[in-house]
Formats: structure tokens, C-alpha cells, sequence
């Protein structure tokens, strides 16, 4: 069996020509493949560490509330939400509240509206190591009530220095308006997607500016040290909420589990059930990147079509190569008939050959495509805010070749070529020992 596997090695680059453009179009195909999967995996990892680290917990919990005859958006009660998911889910569960709000800022005749994020400085500490601030700072904003922290361009748009005031106004979740005063106390630069043009204030402050009482906030996020079994999780925490008195629900496509993550201060409608409650949502971080997941499913479906088509045409080129390769080794196949090989046994050589040559170059390939993953990832760098900005690790382009895929690949590769060279491989060995000595096929 080693004999026989060194002779197809060994006749893998007979014809080196022919041999050599077959076999690039292996190492094309693979190395296609490779960075595909190397950028879909990528993509997934980077996208779900940055909501993590900025607008979603690995369970997130949000919902609407009911009282007097009206509904609103947002959660009450969530010091009791954040007792039950710490007692439910153990001390390693973190949980934090924040609160969001779509205000108008006004200042020196300019007004813009603004993603507002209300968090408690103490609880929610994970978002500062994310911001590079380049006036103020993180403890400046924390220590005023009234402090604002604002992405450098929008601070750039209004033309605000440390220590102006900006006026802030919003409709409020009972419909009336109400108006607040923010001094900026930091201009800050981020490398996470999710982050970027979000305004922070305190979350008391935004909680006051919406009316709503103390014991509202618009999500409560819990995390873990890590992100397993979160289903699990969540159903064991939707339980004990459910035991505790609140209407627990799960999202029942990838668009409410977004909605979930991205829920702002809603105004009220019309109550029809006529009773007060508390609906909670509980999200997890996988349903949210459910839809993520779609595209870059996409993504990967139309690398695959290319690969395909390609694959087609390295279909053509096997039967081409093999037939004349077939025609041109007549007098050995005759010789080695006449000692007794079977005709599966020559069949079996040429596609053994076949398939070495597509284990050397698709196997090149991908060893190039991860070289080239590594490369786009150690040397290019990225501007922040341009449209790659969702898929950006820290201005780079997170690429992440595994080994597994790229030995799926090889593999599906190999066993391509063992299929399309079998059938004209078949052919060449049932020729019979006296008709390959004496005559051409």
C-alpha cells in the first residue's frame, strides 16, 4: 500500500504542465475558501464581542409594563429582575441596568438627536477600557450627575469644549415634553462598533428626564465569565421571574431578539387587557446574532457559488487531463496488465494520483489563504469609522483561519477530484492488456 501510494506521488507531476494549471485551480478554490471561513468566523467573533462588551448581555432582558389603563416600554422593578437573576444563576451572573433614550441636543443654534445611554459608573465599569478619551475623563463624567461623555465627532459637530453646557429635550414616555441641562466632561474615541455615537450620561439623569420612576430602567443585561449554555440559562431565569409575578416571554424571530438589545424609552399606547403587569423579553446573545449569523451565511453561500462554479470547471479539466493522460500512458497500462494488475487496480492508481495532486495544491492553497488571513489581519489597519467598522478588532480586520475548516476543505477538495477522475480512470482500466500494447485509446 506505501508502494503503491509513492507511485501516485511520484506520477502526480509526469506531465508537470498539465499537472501544474490543474493544480492551481485547486489552490485557487481552497485558498477562496479558507479566507471565506477565516472572515465568516472572524465576523461572528468580532460582532458578538463587541454587543457583549457595548449594547447586549449574554441574557438580555427587556419589555413593556402596564398600569393605569396604559402601556409603556421599558422594565419596572429592576432591582428586583437583578436580585432574581443573581440568585438564580449564581454569583459568577453580573448584572447591570442601563437606560436609553432618543433625545434633541441644542446648542448655539445647532440641534441634533442623539443616542442617549443613562449607565450607573460604578455597576457598569466594562465600558470604560473601551473609550479613549481625549479631553476629560472617565472619573470626570462619573463624579457630575449632570456629566456628559461624547463621541469626539459628534463633540466636533456642535463644536463643544470641556465645560459646556448643552441643552437636551425629549418627549417623554406620557407624551409631555421635558428639558434638561449636560455639561460635557469627556470627548472619547472607540474602537467597538456599537459604541460609536452613543451619548453617556448618568442614569439617573436620563431616568428623571423620561418622567419615569425609580425603579425603571429600559434593560437589565446579565453576563457570564463565559457564553455557555445560555438557553439554559435564560429558561432557568425566565422561571424564577415567572415565579416572582412577571409575563416572561422569548423572542420569536432573529428581528425581536435585535429589538430586544436595542430598546429605547417608548411612548405609551392604549392598554387593551385593562390590567397592570410587568411583560419581560429575555434575549440571548445567539438569538441576537441570529441574524448576523444569515448573513454572513450569505456571504459564505455566494463564496461557495463561485467555488462551484470553479469546481465545475476543474470538473472538465480532470476528465481532459486524465483522458490524455490515459491516452499517453497506453504502453504502461499495457505493461502493467500483462503483470497481473486488475483493472480496479489501475483505476485505483490513476485516481490516486488525481488525488494526490489535489491534496498538494488545495492543500497549498489553504496553508496560503491563512498566510494571507494573518497578513491582512498583522499588517493592515483600518480607519475606525469607515464602512468596515462592524467587523474591525481594533482597527483590524479580525480573520480567523481553523484548522478544522481548512482540513474540511482539502478533504472536500479530494474527494472532488477521486469522483471525477474515477469514471474516465474506470475507462483507461479496463483496456485490455493486448489493445494498450498495440493500439492507441
Amino acid at each position: 500500500m506505501n508502494r503503491f501510494a509513492s507511485v501516485a506521488f511520484r506520477n502526480v507531476f509526469r506531465n508537470g504542465k498539465r499537472s501544474f494549471t490543474l493544480g492551481i485551480n485547486y489552490a485557487i478554490v481552497s485558498f477562496i475558501l479558507v479566507l471565506l471561513f477565516s472572515f465568516s468566523r472572524g465576523a461572528a467573533s468580532t460582532i458578538s464581542s463587541s454587543l457583549a462588551r457595548a449594547t447586549a448581555g449574554h441574557i438580555t432582558v427587556s419589555g413593556r409594563f402596564a398600569s393605569d389603563g396604559k402601556v409603556f416600554g421599558g422594565l419596572k422593578r429592576k432591582d428586583d429582575i437583578a436580585r432574581i437573576a443573581r440568585e438564580t444563576l449564581g454569583e459568577d451572573a453580573k448584572v447591570i441596568a442601563r437606560y436609553q433614550l432618543q433625545s434633541t441636543v441644542y446648542y448655539k443654534g445647532l440641534s441634533k438627536r442623539l443616542a442617549f445611554l443613562g449607565i450607573d459608573a460604578t455597576a457598569d465599569a466594562g465600558l470604560r477600557g473601551q473609550l479613549a478619551f481625549s479631553e476629560g475623563g472617565w472619573e470626570d463624567w462619573a463624579a457630575d450627575p449632570n456629566g456628559l461623555a461624547l463621541p469626539a465627532d459628534l463633540a466636533e459637530y456642535f463644536g463643544l469644549s470641556l465645560g459646556d453646557e448643552v441643552v437636551v429635550s425629549t418627549r417623554t414616555r406620557f407624551g409631555a415634553f421635558n428639558t434638561g441641562l449636560l455639561k460635557l466632561r469627556g470627548i472619547w474615541k472607540t474602537d467597538n462598533f456599537f459604541l460609536r455615537g452613543q451619548a453617556l450620561v448618568a442614569f439617573p439623569f436620563l431616568r428623571e428626564l423620561d418622567l419615569a420612576t425609580p425603579d425603571a430602567a429600559s434593560t437589565v443585561f446579565v453576563y457570564f465569565p463565559e457564553a455557555k449554555d445560555l438557553a439554559a440559562r435564560r429558561d432557568r431565569l425566565s422561571e424564577a421571574l415567572a415565579s416572582a409575578g412577571f409575563e416572561v416571554s422569548k423572542p420569536k424571530t432573529d428581528s425581536e431578539a435585535i429589538a430586544a438589545v436595542s430598546s429605547a424609552s417608548a411612548k405609551y399606547e392604549a392598554d387593551e387587557e385593562g390590567r397592570d403587569r410587568i411583560m419581560l423579553k429575555l434575549a440571548t446573545l445567539d438569538e441576537v446574532l441570529g441574524l448576523v449569523r444569515n448573513v454572513l451565511g450569505a456571504v459564505n453561500a455566494v463564496g461557495g457559488l463561485v467555488a462551484a462554479v470553479m469546481l465545475f470547471v476543474i470538473a472538465v479539466s480532470i476528465f481532459i487531463n486524465l483522458r490524455m493522460s490515459v491516452n499517453e500512458r497506453l504502453r504502461e497500462i499495457g505493461t502493467m496488465r500483462a503483470l497481473g494488475f486488475q483493472a480496479g487496480g489501475v483505476t485505483a492508481l490513476f485516481v490516486a494520483e488525481s488525488v494526490a495532486l489535489a491534496l498538494v495544491f488545495s492543500g497549498g492553497g489553504a496553508l496560503l489563504g491563512a498566510a494571507a488571513a494573518g497578513a491582512v489581519r498583522g499588517l493592515l489597519r483600518f480607519p475606525p469609522g469607515g464602512n468596515l467598522g462592524i467587523f474591525l478588532e481594533g482597527g483590524r480586520l479580525a480573520l480567523l483561519p481553523k484548522p478544522l475548516d481548512m482540513a474540511a476543505i482539502v478533504l472536500a477538495v479530494s474527494l472532488f477530484a477521486a469522483l471525477f477522475s474515477y469514471f474516465p480512470a474506470r475507462r483507461g482500466g479496463r483496456i485490455r492488456p493486448v489493445e494498450a500494447l498495440t493500439r492507441t485509446f
